[in-house]
């Protein structure tokens, strides 16, 4: 019998024809043969790009609202024989033996992607297989959040982005999309972000729960040879085994004095992520046309990058809302207003932001999720100013939480506060909670 060759490498041992990967590649039958407009959801949206993908033959799940319907499409899809027969669906007991499971695929083979969705408690089940992928090197694990209030009382079953927030220290590179072919595209770039490798690192997109994921809108759904094509320029075959057992001379144990190393070296490897987006997301929008990964998306921003007074900074589909009633409040409290969608959360792009944000006078952070301090943006973008000649002031509110709606009386007391501290003298601002139109909770 002969065996595949072996390649012996400082970090493990190389298979390199354990799997054939032509056929695998052939064994993939095309979802959409030309590219063509649909109607779909965030959910719709995020499994078609999974499966177009010929490296997706493996999925693993277990449902959770609102993550659900993900996980309907995917096996709806394969049962139907659309792409093919080769590909197959697992479901699993519960959510920590789907982590576990994207963990023993991803090592096993470095070349193919390994997917799958949750949202809120199931990812908080599967913190103990996700803080170990997020040091290992497998940057071919991918798993889609759809946000929700995550485990705290009382449960709640729509979306916040809690659960991605609490999760950033798992060390995954995680993306926040907003709108059905936002979800889409990003889906596609993140496996030739995450196993490029000079990162490996596993990515988590994700999106808001119901206000995306169960909202349907256009979608250009693009010809799977198109999709394959732009990610084989990006994924070579694997040169390196996943570090998920360490370096062949400790094992997958180590003591304090080489626990160090590991960590440097993981921290390199994300933010080596900075670079390496912009460049694969120039290369997606001159395929596709559409905008790429970008670490902060410019909603409404002066084209010529000149000031702004007040730059209000959020999260997912209510930044959206902010931009279309940024007129009318330029016009009212007569200064001038950008808005900027955070994508990029983990790592944060605080080099960005302080570019972007050095000549504003002050930012209004939209934090949609609870946090005992001034929220979680708040801290990262005050941190993000901190070097600044004439940093900005911050200015928290705390609204939406739990997935509640933004109306436009709630946004106009978030800008109203946010004027009547431009013109404080003292840098320290207190936060709000904001619900339907009024402040509910104020630090006195």
């Amino acid at each position: 019998m002969n065996h595949p060759p072996i390649i012996e490498t400082t970090a493990g041992a190389l298979y390199p024809e354990a799997i054939d990967l032509d056929l695998v590649r052939k064994a993939h039958v095309p979802f959409a043969e030309e590219s063509k407009i649909i109607e779909a959801d965030g959910n719709t949206a995020a499994a078609y790009a999974c499966l177009q993908m010929w490296r997706c033959m493996l999925f693993a799940g277990f449902p959770i609202t609102p993550s659900t319907k993900w996980l309907e499409t995917v096996a709806a899809v394969i049962r139907s024989g659309k792409v093919g027969t080769k590909k197959k669906l697992k479901l699993l007991e519960a959510e920590h033996a789907v982590a576990d499971y994207l963990a023993g695929a991803s090592a096993a083979c470095r070349d193919l992607i390994f997917t799958t969705a949750t949202s809120s408690v199931g990812l908080d089940h599967m913190t103990e297989s996700t803080r170990s992928l997020g040091g290992s090197g497998l940057g071919n694990a991918m798993l889609v959040n759809v946000y929700r209030a995550t485990a705290n009382y009382p449960l709640c079953i729509e979306g916040d982005p809690s659960d991605a927030l609490a999760h950033r220290d798992d060390g995954w590179i995680q993306f926040c999309c907003r709108g059905v072919q936002q979800i889409y595209d990003t889906v596609i770039q993140l496996p030739c972000l995450g196993m490029h490798p000079e990162v490996m690192t596993p990515t988590m997109p994700g999106y808001y729960g119901i206000k995306d994921s169960h909202r349907s809108s256009r979608l250009v759904l693009e010809a799977d040879a198109d999709v394959n094509t732009f990610q084989d320029r990006w994924i070579a075959p694997a040169k390196l085994p996943g570090l998920i057992n360490g370096d062949t001379a400790l094992g997958n144990c180590v003591t304090s004095q080489y626990f160090q190393g590991f960590k440097v070296d993981q921290r390199r490897r994300i933010l080596r992520a900075f670079d390496l987006l912009s460049v694969i997301g120039a290369d997606f929008e001159k395929t596709f046309g559409r905008p790429g990964l970008e670490c902060i998306e410019k909603i409404r921003w002066p084209e010529n990058e000149e000031a702004v007074d007040l730059a209000i900074v959020g999260m997912g589909p209510d930044m959206g809302t902010a931009a279309a009633l940024a007129d009318q409040w330029e016009t009212s409290i007569h200064k001038r207003i950008g808005v900027l969608a955070a994508r990029l959360i983990h790592p944060f792009p605080s080099h960005e932001y302080a570019r972007i944000l050095k000549d504003a006078k002050a930012i209004l952070v939209l934090n949609q999720a609870h946090h005992s301090g001034p929220g979680h943006l708040s801290v990262d973008l005050a941190e993000a100013c901190y070097d600044l000649q004439d940093p900005p002031k911050i200015i928290s509110a705390f609204a939406g939480m739990g997935g509640a709606a933004l109306t436009a009386e709630t946004w106009q007391v978030m800008i109203d506060y946010a004027t009547h501290a431009m013109k404080v003298p003292t840098r320290r601002v207190s936060p709000i909670v904001v619900h339907e139109g009024k402040i509910i909770w104020q630090k006195s």
